[in-house]
């Protein structure tokens, strides 16, 4: 019986069970799903983060797109101010060569103007044509010399090449400082000597008088031709800075009679100028547009 106990008691398949394989096989099994589940989650973030780097790289050439066009747009729009200026500088030096060649033909002949203000005046100083203190009308010693004045301005601005280049030319007539008890004091003496100067030119002795017919060429100007020509007066306000005083009697101050004087202004037609104000609008709006761009990149620094 005990023989049979014993036989009875051996394991079966002739081997023991171990606990331990058990355990670790367990463990081993449990890690791999844990790794399994966490390349998931990593997959899953990694595609996620992908989809977020494509939007973000498309949003990122969206904006580079968009300053690229605002870049090329800034470009054209300096390319039009740089034609814009350089045209208006063509026409300031074909202005300047104007009263250049007005000042030789005068010279030749003995009378002597001065181009000032940038050459855009051409101012006749008082032994060509002067005034008497408080007076207005062209003097008869001073007759040949706005005669030739007239002729020599005449036949400059007959040319078409410079009749294009203007808006107006100005006879202005100006003042001393000292007081005028006339009516409109020298804001009025000064009227007179403009247009004292322009009648002389144009009526008695009437010389000169095709300046009357004489008509804008701007073609972009509003309301169609106009006479080229005014007159204007300026009273004591725009002096000359030459010193050119006499004494007055009764006691009274000096008088500079370099400052009675006349000044022919030209004023240029520039097609440019309505370019540039629009130009002006556009570059404002560009501005805009750009700092747009850069706040929209500056939300997105790192």
């Amino acid at each position: 019986m005990m023989f049979g106990s014993r036989a009875s008691t051996k394991p079966r398949n002739g081997e023991e069970e171990n606990p331990f394989l058990l355990s670790f096989s367990d463990l081993m099994a449990s890690l791999l799903a844990i790794f399994i589940l966490a390349l998931i989650v990593m997959m899953i973030q990694l595609h996620r983060k992908q989809q977020e780097l494509d939007q973000e790289t498309k949003r990122i050439k969206l904006t580079l797109v968009e300053l690229l066009g605002s870049l090329e747009e800034i470009k054209e729009t300096q390319d039009a101010i740089d034609s814009a200026l350089s045209g208006v500088s063509l026409r300031e030096q074909s202005l300047i060569a104007l009263l250049e060649g007005v000042q030789e033909d005068l010279k030749e002949k003995g009378i002597e103007v001065i181009v000032a203000e940038n050459g855009s005046v051409l101012r006749i100083p008082e032994r060509a044509l002067s005034f008497g203190l408080g007076r207005f009308e062209i003097q008869e010693e001073f007759h040949p010399a706005a005669d030739a004045i007239g002729t020599a301005l005449l036949a400059a601005l007959q040319r078409p090449e410079n009749l294009v280049l203007l808006d107006t030319v100005f006879i202005e007539g100006h003042t001393d400082a000292v007081p005028n008890t006339r009516e409109m004091g020298n804001w009025g003496l000064s009227a007179y000597r403009a247009i004292s100067l322009w009648k002389f030119w144009t009526e008695l002795p009437g010389n000169c008088a095709p300046f009357k017919e004489l008509k804008t060429a701007d073609p972009t100007r509003s309301g169609g031709e106009k006479p080229l020509i005014s007159a204007s007066g300026y009273a004591e306000t725009r002096t000359t800075g030459i010193t050119s005083s006499e004494p007055l009697v009764e006691g009274r101050s000096t008088a500079n009679s370099a400052d009675r004087r006349i000044d022919i202004r030209f004023t240029l037609a520039s097609a440019e100028k309505k370019d540039l104000e629009g130009l002006g609008e556009k570059v404002s709006e560009m501005r805009k547009k750009t700092q747009k761009l850069i706040d929209r990149l500056k939300e997105n620094e790192p």
